[in-house]
């Protein structure tokens, strides 16, 4: 079983790449964002550190951390989000890791593909066999992110502001892909890259 991180920028198209190799290759895709939302849910890995750190204001009533004030809190300021970030990550790590071990056991998987904005942050690219990049202009990412997501401009530059840039990630991998054309342009840097 192959290992390949992809990561890039959100808005990027890091799904789309994921699933281009689900849907052709029989990759299994481990989502760190979908495994932090599922750690931070009531009873889950990180629920009651995330709990106690950021305390009562970010609780619903029916006591479910509300993502949106919580993203509203770290998003506006770094130290609150590095905490956020040292309290979560390893916990994630340790999820992917355990994940990984089980799909080797079970075998019959080509491809696990590990996607998280967070590849430089978190460490992941020390368990991936190779990480691919995937990179589009800011001003496609900025377009996706309102149109898509509903986002502000105000938050999709605080975004931007806590993650790595295009040069960081370019300084750290070689294989990239452009996101800047159409799907089969999108198609052919993958099997290209596989």
């Amino acid at each position: 079983m192959k290992i390949i991180g992809i990561t890039g920028g959100i808005g990027s198209g890091k799904s789309l790449v994921a699933n281009l190799l689900k849907d052709n290759y029989g990759a299994h895709i481990l989502n760190t964002d979908r495994i932090a939302k599922e750690q931070m849910a009531v009873g889950g890995a990180s629920y009651e550190l995330v709990a106690a750190l950021f305390g009562k204001e970010i609780l619903s009533e029916d006591k479910t951390i509300n993502r949106g004030k919580l993203a509203e809190i770290v998003f506006h300021d770094k130290e609150k989000l590095l905490k956020l970030n040292e309290v979560t990550h390893p916990l994630v790590l340790e999820a992917v890791e355990e994940e990984i071990l089980s799909l080797k056991k079970k075998g019959g998987i080509p491809y696990l593909v590990i996607e998280t904005a967070l590849m430089i942050e978190s460490g992941y690219d020390a368990i991936c066999d190779e990480v691919w990049y995937v990179y589009a202009p800011k001003e496609d990412r900025r377009r996706r992110l309102k149109e898509e997501r509903n986002y502000t401009d105000e938050k999709v530059n605080s975004i931007f502001a806590s993650q790595s840039t295009s040069k960081d990630f370019r300084n750290r991998f070689e294989k990239v892909i452009e996101n800047t054309g159409d799907i089969d342009n999108l198609r052919q840097q993958v099997e290209r890259l596989i």
